[in-house]
């Protein structure tokens, strides 16, 4: 996938398709579109395109578009706890079915076995205590075999590191821009996690951890983080998981 034609066009559809709670979703498209590749081709290389694709927590949609229209997945089905009827005609657009369900604390409202795949994208970092009953209910709607493919933020990174080092926080902010508690939960992260972190809570669900990996994608890059982020990628700011439902 070429990235400034996938930018593009994503760039269009936020346009033709806008909804008013997303106000920052130019610039996050715009910061993110590196990421969006990777986690694609990872999905596009451990996820059968014909197969049935569940995606939670797909707010705003731009993986689920780009899979649909860059890699030839054709049934896919989104599932977010408060889709709004502009965020649904947007994804009626690019026949993309959703389902509304808190995750957290309700079952999926699917069969056991439903998905061949299901996509769980930087979505952990936002979740409450509800995570071990959202991975069961994942591991339930999976088919048997069946892969999932997780990202989300790294809580060893590299940043956060030296801002403990410095006496600083690693949590998000209490005020100023990001302002925790003045912010709903889709714009802030309630617990980031490490890789083991990540692997501890997917065993526990029942899956098997078929691969790991890390990637970077901070806005800026000094050259003693990219040092130590080539000598160990666990420093670096995203974490990628691919597990199977055994």
């Amino acid at each position: 996938m070429e990235l400034d034609t996938a930018r593009d066009f994503l760039a269009n559809v936020v346009k033709e398709f806008p909804f008013p709670e997303n106000e920052y979703e130019a610039g996050y498209l715009r910061k993110h579109m590196q990421r969006y590749r990777d986690s694609c081709d990872l999905i596009a290389a451990n996820c059968p395109s014909e197969g049935r694709l569940l995606s939670i927590g797909c707010e705003p949609g731009h993986i689920e578009i780009l899979l649909k229209e860059f890699f030839g997945f054709r049934q896919i089905t989104g599932l977010s706890y408060r889709a709004s009827e502009e965020f649904k005609l947007r994804m009626t657009r690019f026949d993309i079915p959703m389902l509304e369900c808190d995750v957290e604390n309700a079952p999926i409202p699917n069969e056991d076995g439903s998905f061949h795949s299901i996509v769980f994208l930087e979505v952990l970092e936002h979740m409450f205590t509800g995570v071990p009953h959202a991975l069961s209910e994942m591991h339930r709607v999976l088919r048997p075999g069946g892969t999932m493919v997780l990202s989300t933020p790294n809580l060893a990174q590299f940043r956060n590191r030296i801002k403990l080092l410095k006496g600083g926080s690693i949590n998000w902010p209490l005020d100023g821009a990001k302002d925790f508690f003045g912010k709903p939960v889709h714009l802030r992260h309630n617990r980031e996690y490490t890789n083991k972190e990540i692997c501890f809570l997917l065993h526990g669900a029942g899956f098997e951890i078929d691969k790991v990996r890390f990637g970077e994608y901070s806005p800026e890059r000094p050259r003693l983080m990219r040092i130590f982020n080539s000598l160990y990628p666990t420093f670096n700011s995203n974490i990628f998981v691919v597990a199977r439902r055994m």
